[in-house]
C-alpha cells in the first residue's frame, strides 16, 4: 500500500504544471556592490500563484530514488532577437534554456513575440537570463539617459568592427515615460509567462532545480549571469578595467563539481568567442571574458551554454590542462587563457558555421600546440536542432570535472548558412532526493511568501 501510495502520489506530482525550485544561494555567487543593483529581479509576482505542496515535492522525490539518475534532454537557444522561428521544428525537451537577446530593441512587443516562440516549445520548464540587447529588463537603465546620447553611441558602434554591435543599430523610446511605460508592460508579460507558462527568467546565482523527467524529477545545479564585457551602451554590462567577480561555485577539494550547467549570455575568453571567425585569416581579438574562462575551469560544469557572438555558433568539448587540485589557483594580476587552461591537444571541435582558422586563436594569444582535433563524431540532427548526448554512456560523453561541452547556442536573425541552430544537449542526472526536496520546498515556499 505505501509503495502505491508512492506511486500514485509521484504520478499525481507529474501533473504539476512546474517542478522548479530557485534554491536561493546567491549569497555562495558574490558580484561586485554597484553591479548588483543591475540585476534582474527575482520573479516573485510571477510565482504568487503557484500552489507550495510539501507532500507533493517530497512523495515525487522519494518515489524518484528508485533510479539513481535521468537523462534530461536540454533545449539550448540564445540570441533569437525577437524571430519567428516558424521553419524550426523544435523537438520535445525536459527544459529550455535561453541564454539571452530575446530581443534586438527590447519592446514589449518583441517579448512579446518572443515568449510566444518559448509557449510554442513542447517543454514542462523554460528558464531565461536577459541579454545585452534586453535593456529595458534592466533596472535604472533609462535614468540619465537620451534618446540622443544612446542613438549617438550606437551609430559610433555600427561603424565598428564586431558583427554584434551593429545587428543593432536602434533608438530608444522617444522619452523616458514611454519606455517606463513599454517596460512596465514587458514585465507583466514576463511575469504572465512565469504563472500560465512555466517561462521563468533567472536572476544572476546558482540555482537548485528539479526537472520532470519520463523517469522522474532530476537534480539540476545551474548556474545563470547576464553580464557581459561592457561595448557602448548595451545592458548588464561589467566595467571590463576591474576583474568581474563572477562567483561560480569552484569545485570540491575531491574533485567533485558544484555545478552542472553554467548559463551565461557572453562567452569565456577563447572559447566560441571569435567576432571574425566567418573570415579565414582574422587574427582579432575574442570578446570572451578571461575572468569568465578561469571561473568555468575551476568550477568545471558539465555544460556552459551561452551566445552573444553569433558568429562563433557552434561547440566544443574543452579538455582542462590542470589536475583538479591546481584548480583553485588564484592568477592573481596575470590573465588566465586558453594556453595555460586547456589541453588543445585533446579538445574537440564538434560544430561551427564555417571551419576554424589554420591556427585556433583565442582572445590575445595563439595556441603554439595544433587547434582541436576534429575527429568525433559531429552532431546528429533532431528535429531542427543539433543533438549531442554527454551522458557517461553516451556519443559525446563528458568526463566530469577533467572536461566541459561548451555551446554556443545564438541563433542570430541571418538566413541559412549564416544562422545557427538550436542544441538539444542529453546529460543524465541524480534523482532529486529527500534532501533536496526540503531544500526545495523551504526555498519554494520562501519564493511564494
Amino acid at each position: 500500500m505505501k509503495l502505491t501510495k508512492l506511486l500514485k502520489s509521484a504520478v499525481k506530482a507529474f501533473t504539476i504544471a512546474l517542478c522548479l525550485v530557485l534554491a536561493d544561494v546567491a549569497a555562495a555567487a558574490p558580484v561586485v556592490a554597484d553591479q548588483a543593483a543591475s540585476m534582474p529581479p527575482a520573479p516573485n509576482t510571477a510565482m504568487a500563484n503557484i500552489e507550495c505542496d510539501t507532500l507533493d515535492i517530497y512523495e515525487m522525490c522519494t518515489a524518484s530514488n528508485m533510479q539513481a539518475s535521468h537523462k534530461v534532454r536540454m533545449l539550448i537557444l540564445s540570441d533569437t532577437h525577437a524571430g519567428d522561428l516558424k521553419d524550426v521544428p523544435f523537438p520535445k525537451a525536459d527544459v529550455v534554456l535561453h541564454c539571452g537577446d530575446l530581443t534586438n530593441d527590447s519592446r514589449s512587443a518583441e517579448f512579446e513575440k518572443s515568449l510566444a516562440v518559448l509557449r510554442t516549445i513542447d517543454a514542462p520548464l523554460k528558464l531565461v537570463i536577459p541579454g545585452n540587447h534586453d535593456y529595458s529588463l534592466e533596472q535604472g537603465y533609462w535614468e540619465g539617459k537620451s534618446a540622443k546620447s544612446l542613438a549617438d553611441s550606437r551609430q559610433q558602434e555600427g561603424n565598428s568592427r564586431d558583427l554584434h554591435s551593429r545587428t543593432a543599430n536602434v533608438e530608444p523610446l522617444e522619452n523616458n515615460v514611454e519606455s517606463d511605460e513599454d517596460t512596465r508592460t514587458s514585465w507583466d508579460l514576463i511575469h504572465r509567462a512565469a504563472r500560465d507558462d512555466n517561462i521563468f527568467l533567472l536572476p544572476q546565482g546558482l540555482h537548485a532545480l528539479a526537472i520532470p523527467t519520463r523517469s522522474g524529477p532530476a537534480r539540476l545545479r545551474l548556474f545563470a549571469s547576464p553580464m557581459t564585457r561592457r561595448c557602448g551602451t548595451w545592458a548588464f554590462q561589467y566595467d571590463r578595467s576591474i576583474p568581474y567577480r563572477w562567483g561560480i561555485p569552484p569545485m570540491t577539494t575531491d574533485g567533485d563539481p558544484v555545478v552542472d550547467v553554467v548559463m551565461t549570455h557572453g562567452p569565456s575568453l577563447g572559447i566560441r568567442d571569435g567576432t571574425g571567425m566567418r573570415r579565414t585569416g582574422d587574427k582579432r581579438p575574442g570578446a570572451g571574458c578571461a575572468a569568465l574562462l578561469s571561473a568555468v575551469e575551476r568550477a568545471r560544469p558539465r555544460l556552459h551554454c551561452f551566445g552573444h557572438i553569433h558568429e562563433a555558433w557552434g561547440a566544443e568539448t574543452i579538455t582542462w590542462r590542470r589536475e583538479v587540485y591546481a584548480s583553485g589557483q588564484d592568477w592573481g594580476s596575470d590573465a588566465p587563457t586558453c594556453g595555460n587552461l586547456v589541453d588543445a591537444r585533446e579538445s574537440r571541435v564538434l560544430a561551427s558555421l564555417l571551419p576554424f582558422n589554420d591556427s585556433w586563436t583565442t582572445g590575445q594569444d595563439t595556441l603554439e600546440s595544433p587547434p582541436p582535433a576534429r575527429d568525433q563524431e559531429p552532431p546528429r540532427m533532431d528535429g531542427g536542432c543539433c543533438t549531442l548526448d554527454i551522458s557517461l554512456d553516451g556519443e559525446h560523453a563528458i568526463k566530469p570535472g577533467v572536461q566541459t561541452l561548451c555551446v554556443n547556442a545564438a541563433i542570430g536573425l541571418r538566413p541559412a548558412p549564416w544562422r545557427g541552430m538550436p542544441w538539444l544537449v542529453e546529460m543524465d542526472l541524480p534523482s532529486a532526493g529527500e534532501e533536496d526536496a526540503s531544500a526545495a520546498t523551504e526555498t519554494k515556499c520562501r519564493q511564494l511568501s
